[in-house]
């Protein structure tokens, strides 16, 4: 089976989905071929012309097998869209409608589009493009001693699985941590010795946490600036920590297991919303596509 993607010849989203689903099937049940254009001609010789979307590529121009992916209705109305399927006759001359989620699926059958020529295909998703967003964790402190959590946090890191999150140290006496193979291999460190503390306020807005890893201290001041700022805190339970202010998460001063507790259930919600899509593949997404203009075909 032939199958030809129509396609507006600008705009990142409608170009690449069409893109994307030419490039990702890897099925042998069809062969596809991709035309653009504003707005792209449909290839009479093909066996199923897929337009992306209806309302930007398909004019009633009726070859053997006609299927247009509905983004959206700009109006938002259901009197709108039956006007536009029964009264001006555009997607009723389709031979199928993929749609891009149930809730407008539902619409199209309530404004009388027939079901059996009707699909929802959610779009996959590209993870070259937007991988899993790492959390960063900042130290601020110049650090580089015992009390201020350098061995806690050099055992810390050689003994737990940091790969989801990027932990930036301000201040210097931290290198000797870039020193230790299993620890660059496995941890993204970033080190800034910029003590200027004019800058202190741009670190902070590039953080998504403070992390206050020591064994004890007098202060320290970095939570004070840390909540000065809004960025939520994770601490030992040293000096200002839930005495004169309150972290958002606390620990025991190293305690490597209630660290790795905190920062799991930091975690756990970032890779839990990557779960919603990370089965909806481009590859899957054509070869649904395939059945659905198989199915339309006989």
């Amino acid at each position: 089976m032939h199958i030809n993607v129509c396609t507006v010849d600008s705009g990142w989203i409608l170009q690449k989905i069409g893109e994307r689903i030419v490039n990702n099937y890897n099925g042998n049940e069809a062969n596809f071929t991709i035309t653009k254009g504003c707005p792209p001609m449909p290839n009479a010789l093909a066996d199923v012309n897929y337009y992306v979307d209806i309302q930007s590529c398909f004019f009633g121009r009726k070859t053997k097998c006609d299927i247009g992916f509905f983004t959206h209705a700009d109006m938002n109305s259901k009197d709108w869209l039956f006007n536009i399927l029964r009264n001006q006759g555009c997607f009723g001359g389709l031979d199928g409608i993929v749609s891009m989620n149930e809730r407008y699926t539902q619409m199209l059958l309530e404004v009388g589009f027939p079901g059996q020529k009707l699909i929802t295909l959610t779009p996959g998703q590209t993870y070259d493009y937007f991988p899993l967003k790492k959390i960063k964790i900042g130290i601020v402190s110049r650090g580089g001693y015992t009390g201020l959590g350098h061995d806690f946090l050099e055992g810390f890191f050689k003994n737990h699985n940091t790969k989801n999150f990027e932990f930036y140290f301000l201040g210097g006496g931290w290198e000797p941590l870039l020193e230790i193979p299993e620890i660059v291999e496995n941890t993204n460190i970033y080190i800034e010795t910029n003590e200027d503390y004019s800058y202190y306020p741009n670190f902070y807005n590039k953080i998504d946490y403070l992390l206050i890893p020591g064994m004890w201290t007098a202060g320290p001041m970095s939570m004070q600036e840390a909540l000065s700022t809004g960025v939520p805190v994770i601490g030992a339970n040293i000096g200002f920590v839930n005495y004169e202010f309150q972290a958002d998460y606390v620990f025991e001063p190293g305690d490597e297991s209630g660290l790795d507790n905190i920062l799991r259930s930091i975690e756990n919600p970032v890779v839990a919303r990557r779960s919603q899509v990370e089965n909806m593949t481009w590859a899957n997404h054509a070869d649904d596509l395939v059945q659905f203009a198989k199915r339309l075909r006989k």
